[in-house]
């Protein structure tokens, strides 16, 4: 029983460390749909496997940063 506690405060401790990330996300991802179209994104990451996962990747990276 010790464990299911310790695992479940542990699950809150990394929600609560990771929300920062998935809020500024959430804001980044709000600012790609005020500023920029639907179809123009999805040009750019909706056609090809490489390109499209390199471009998405690129985008990714600096979010953590």
């Amino acid at each position: 029983m010790d464990f299911l506690v310790d695992m479940l405060r542990e699950s809150g401790h990394l929600l609560l460390d990771a929300s920062v990330y998935i809020l500024f996300g959430l804001l980044v991802s709000g600012l790609f749909r005020v500023f920029l179209s639907p179809d123009s994104i999805g040009r750019h990451l909706g056609h090809g496997r490489f390109s499209s996962v390199f471009k998405a990747a690129l985008i990714g990276v600096p979010i953590p940063l």
